[in-house]
């Protein structure tokens, strides 16, 4: 990390600069990544798909009358 008074390199583990001995800005802590699981577009695709498919059935499907007419 780089001080922002005199732009000279430091180490991230230190907290004042070892040269103007400012104080160095604090280290931002890493995002955590989710563990696991489908991204949420995929979820909304899958339910799609279902309701397609559910609706395509109930679409094709005759209303009354039997296999048997």
């Amino acid at each position: 990390m780089n001080c922002p008074n005199c732009n000279t390199w430091n180490p991230e583990d230190k907290t004042v600069c070892w040269r103007c001995q400012a104080e160095l800005p604090k280290p931002k802590p890493a995002k955590k990544k989710r563990q696991g699981g489908f991204p949420t577009w995929t979820w909304a695709l899958i339910v799609a798909l279902f309701a397609l498919t559910l609706l395509a059935q109930c679409y094709f499907m005759p209303l009354s009358g039997g296999l048997g007419k």
